[in-house]
This record gives structure tokens, sequence and C-alpha cells, in this order.
């Protein structure tokens, strides 16, 4: 399923949206993101990509989130009302079920996709996340050089 576990930077775009659908490590496509219901693992099992990240990180996933719980229900009540004529009173306990349940379903992809396409786009970063330290040629900006 890994095509090459210690070279992020052949990750393409549906390598990275696929891994984020199927909740695999954005890195190899191997290790799994969460070993429990809503709780993510530390690092990937097999090529030990770290998923931890800092406080806040994952607010972005919150976005993903809303954006594709609003599309869905904004379509199906188009659809459902325009077009097949159902009236609001029989839409109304379906649409609020769907919009306070699917986001907590969808939570786990929401992150995951979040990560992935992080990695896709923040090449540096990531790299940083599979090696533990900073790529070769790229100094650390908090550090001062003393001459």
């Amino acid at each position: 399923m890994s095509e090459d576990i210690d070279d992020i930077s052949n990750l393409t775009f549906p390598q990275a949206v696929g891994r984020g659908g199927t909740l695999r490590c954005p890195a190899c496509g191997g290790g799994k993101l969460f070993h429990g219901l809503l709780r993510m693992s530390k690092a990937c099992s097999a090529c030990e990509f770290r998923f931890e990240r800092p406080p806040g990180y994952f607010l972005g996933s919150t976005y993903i989130n809303y954006g594709i719980t609003a599309a869905t229900s904004t379509v199906s009540y188009v659809v459902l009302h325009f077009g097949l004529g159902c009236a609001n009173g029989q839409l109304l306990p379906g649409m609020v079920t769907f919009i306070l349940i699917f986001p907590l379903v969808f939570f786990r992809f929401a992150r995951s996709l979040w990560l992935s396409l992080d990695c896709y786009f923040d090449r540096v970063g990531a790299s940083e996340a599979m090696s533990g330290s900073r790529p070769a040629g790229t100094r650390d900006p908090d550090t001062v050089e003393r001459r």
C-alpha cells in the first residue's frame, strides 16, 4: 500500500485525499490514524510519522466538517423540497437529525483529511513530523548563529 515511506515529497493530491478518506497515515498510507472511536494514535505504526500536533492545529478540520455538513444538507433540502415537492414539515425532522448526527460521524474523516491535506501542502512540516528533526539544508529560525 505504501510507495515510499521515507520520502513524503512524492505524495500526490489524489493520494492525500485517498489516505484522508480511508483514515490512514498521510505519509505511508499504512498505519491507522485512530485506535479508538475518537482517539487518535500518537504516531503511525508503520512509518512512525507523528500524528500529534500542537493545540489548535485540528481547528481547521472543523471547517471541513462544517462545510461538508452545510453543503450536503443544503443540496438535500433543495432536491427534496423543490425537486420532489416535499413539504417543510416533512423535511424538518430528518434534516435536524442529519445536521446533529452527521458531524459526529464525520469527525474522524474531517481530521484525517485535514492532516493529509496539510502534509500535501506543507512538505517541510510533514518531513519534520516524519523524521523528528529538520530536513537537511534548512535552518531552525529560532536558533541564532554566533560568529
